[in-house]
């Protein structure tokens, strides 16, 4: 990204001309346009540029100058993960050539594509709403998800790393690195190197291709969207194992509360990580020895903050701020040998979505009432042809839910469930087309009497709400409409305006859930301003219409595949009404709230 670059730092100019007319061989740029470089002020290994012209921008991945640690900075290895990667369809920036020869710009280099994004430094994303900070967290976890899954055969990458034997390799790898760049004595260090050896897993023989460094500031997501669209930094991949990725994932929501990570609004819990990432892979949520690698990724991070402030202390850190690593070594090794010392096994997923003790009581309450009465009546209701005899039937099993008291269980202030007791309540009730409605927990009327519950005048919750409540009559929803792909809101034709103490309502709704149903006798409708005093997002409201107001017409029933939907288009042509029904105390409110 641009804005993240600064002025090629002095340890770190090269000869740009060279670099343009090796670049114009290669048939990447033109000799006669301007070749620009900036170098990417974060990043502490291998230095990265971005390098434009007038029609294209690539980006630059080199070698530090001068003498480095042994085995480190390998960027041939970087650009065959790359290509791989790319080539299999995961989301990497296209490697584009390999350049070995030092006479260029006095280093190796490759050159990939560059790709326009977001990148987060800041693990807590402080930048985006809670509900963004969820998304992007599950599509991070969802990719490593897919990387893990990738066969190292299919991807060519036999022989990459060594296998079987990972952690051992990495603790003894991490060792040698930090005492090669070690600039005085950490007795943390020593001693959280020794646990980690004697600790090692049992079992360490699963085997895929890891990434090594995977946190969310190294991966590009899409402008817009939740969404992945590169992942970076491949220096430190090899063949290993997948779980070791996934703890140094999980390092941040482990630091101390004063770095403010945990307790923020939106980011996922460790076992929510842990769950999405066990499903995305197939495999069991139950992880063993999560703490030895958590603690191998803060000793690992530590002995990467040594690297980064020998480099500094040798003159050539690819970082500004490289002098000030040289502080987080200590501190990293005593979280590591804190963490070390936790007892951590990823819960099942009954552990992970626990019930009240009242929402069990429940919950088996309703799965004898469904064997009991509801499936045998699923089963003489395949046998009934008339569609007043099944409706005779579920009324007759619904007075059977109403008298136990299994009635309007969706609504916390009414049931005194909550909503993850009815998560599995509605699981159950699944099993049959018509055993949400026999527990009055049908759609839409849950939605819109969660509506009128949390957002209705007293006047309205007396007139709609306690009917619905208590089952008498039903209601239906109107958003989707026959000229506009009305999935976007934003492109609504169904218009709303104020005249006096009365609202005038035009269009044309359909699919509109339950308007069949004989006893529907209220919509909530959602409409467009048009007010040119606020955005085109800020244009929406949803008005209570009773289906007897003159104007509203019922045209025809739907059919999904044949089969009758009972979901009926609604025309609403009330421009020469004015609706006076309790004007005062028409629900209006943002966009924001569907209902």
């Amino acid at each position: 990204m641009e804005d993240q670059t600064t002025p090629v730092r002095q340890q770190h100019v090269f000869n740009v001309d060279k670099l343009q007319r090796y670049l114009t061989v290669k048939s990447l740029v033109s000799n006669n346009g301007t070749l620009t470089v900036r170098q990417y002020s974060s990043g502490q290994s291998n230095p990265t540029f971005l390098v434009q012209t007038p029609s294209r921008s690539y980006v630059l991945r080199k070698k530090p100058p001068g003498e480095l640690l042994p085995g480190a900075h390998k960027v041939d290895r970087e650009y065959r993960v790359q290509r791989a990667l790319f080539s299999a369809g995961f989301p990497v920036p296209q490697p584009l050539l390999h350049c070995t020869d030092n006479d260029v710009i006095g280093t190796e280099f490759y050159i990939m594509e560059h790709i326009k994004g977001r990148i987060f430094r800041d693990p807590r994303l402080p930048e985006v709403t809670a509900a963004e900070r969820t998304a992007l967290y599950v599509a991070a976890v969802e990719v490593l998800a897919k990387l893990h899954s990738l066969s190292l055969t299919s991807l060519k990458l036999e022989g990459y790393g060594k296998g079987p034997g990972y952690c051992r390799r990495q603790v003894s790898t991490w060792t040698k690195q930090y005492n090669a760049a070690a600039h005085r004595d950490i007795p943390d260090m020593n001693g959280l190197s020794d646990w980690l050896m004697k600790n090692l897993p049992a079992d360490d023989n699963e085997v895929t291709l890891v990434h090594g460094d995977f946190r969310l500031e190294n991966m590009i997501f899409h402008p817009t969207e939740a969404r992945v669209i590169a992942v970076l930094d491949w220096e430190l991949s090899t063949t290993g194992q997948p779980i070791a990725d996934l703890a140094y994932f999980l390092m941040p929501l482990y630091w101390p509360t004063g770095f403010n990570i945990i307790n923020t609004l939106g980011i996922p819990s460790v076992e929510d990580v842990v769950s999405i990432y066990c499903r995305c892979r197939g495999i069991s949520s139950g992880l063993p020895g999560l703490n030895f690698y958590l603690a191998l990724s803060v000793f690992k991070m530590a002995g990467i903050a040594q690297g980064v402030y020998a480099r500094h202390l040798l003159g050539n850190a690819s970082a500004p701020n490289a002098a000030l690593f040289g502080q987080c070594v200590e501190p990293l090794a005593k979280i590591a040998l804190q963490l070390a010392q936790r007892s951590f096994t990823a819960p099942t997923e009954d552990q992970l979505f626990l019930q009240t003790a009242k929402g069990q009581a429940v919950l088996q309450q309703v799965k004898d009432f469904m064997r009991q009465y509801i499936l045998p009546a699923q089963e003489v209701s395949f046998e009934v042809k008339s569609m007043c005899a099944k409706h005779r039937l579920c009324i007759c099993v619904q007075a059977k839910a109403r008298e136990g008291g299994l009635w309007n269980l969706f609504l916390p202030s009414v049931s005194g469930l909550s909503q993850l007791d009815y998560a599995f309540i509605a699981e159950e009730t699944g099993r049959c087309l018509f055993a949400p409605e026999v527990f009055n927990c049908q759609a839409p009327d849950t939605g819109n009497m969660e509506v009128l519950h949390m957002f209705g005048s007293e006047e309205q919750k007396r007139t709609w709400l306690q009917p619905l409540l208590k089952g008498e009559i039903r209601s239906c929803f109107c958003m989707t409409e026959p000229d506009v792909a009305s999935s976007d809101a934003t492109n609504m034709e169904c218009t709303l305006h104020r005249d006096g103490e009365s609202y005038v309502i035009n269009g044309k709704k359909w699919w509109s859930s339950g308007a069949g149903n004989p006893q529907c006798k209220v919509a909530i409708v959602m409409c467009r301003s048009r007010s040119e005093d606020v955005g085109r997002h800020g244009q929406h409201s949803m008005i209570l219409v009773p289906m007897d107001t003159v104007g509203v017409t019922l045209v025809r029933p739907l059919t999904v595949f044949g089969q009758d939907g009972r979901t009926i288009p609604l025309y609403l042509n009330l421009s020469i009404f004015q609706l006076q029904i309790l004007i005062p105390d028409l629900i209006h409110y943002e966009n924001e709230v569907t209902g």
